[in-house]
């Protein structure tokens, strides 16, 4: 499964299935897709190989986020898959993916900070904080 920025300057490839996907809805995913909520697909770490452009790759940590890091593409600003050794994942925004994942988002998490102007109109299942269980 391959994926890239809007410019194509970097290039990616996730090597296994993703463990899961979720739409999150947190005001950090909000303002940093400038949109209603992020849909990231997870994977493993070591899963996601940059085949071009890794070093064209910026990141931007909210010093109050444990976990919270923007990854983008430096010179067209597309959100590009996070690594996250911590916690030994991989957070790919679908957006980016080239083909059909073969996953869907399963819940929407943090949907007590959800856009006012936003209606979820789906059935999955909505949390109010993060997730119900680990990744």
């Amino acid at each position: 499964m391959g994926g890239s920025c809007l410019c194509g300057a970097v290039a990616y490839e996730v090597t296994a299935p993703f463990r899961i996907a979720r739409n999150c809805h947190c005001s950090r995913c909000r303002r940093g897709r400038a949109a209603a909520h992020a849909s990231n697909a997870f994977a493993g770490f070591d899963d996601v190989i940059f085949l071009r452009g890794e070093d064209n790759l910026a990141s931007f940590k909210l010093p109050q986020a444990r976990f919270f890091t923007q990854t983008f593409c430096r010179t067209c600003a597309s959100p590009m898959p996070r690594l996250d050794p911590e916690r030994g994942i991989a957070v790919v925004p679908m957006g980016g993916l080239d083909d059909d994942p073969g996953i869907r988002p399963q819940d929407h998490i943090f949907v007590g900070s959800k856009a006012g102007w936003h209606e979820i109109t789906d059935d999955l299942p909505r949390h109010q904080e993060g997730p119900p269980s680990a990744i």
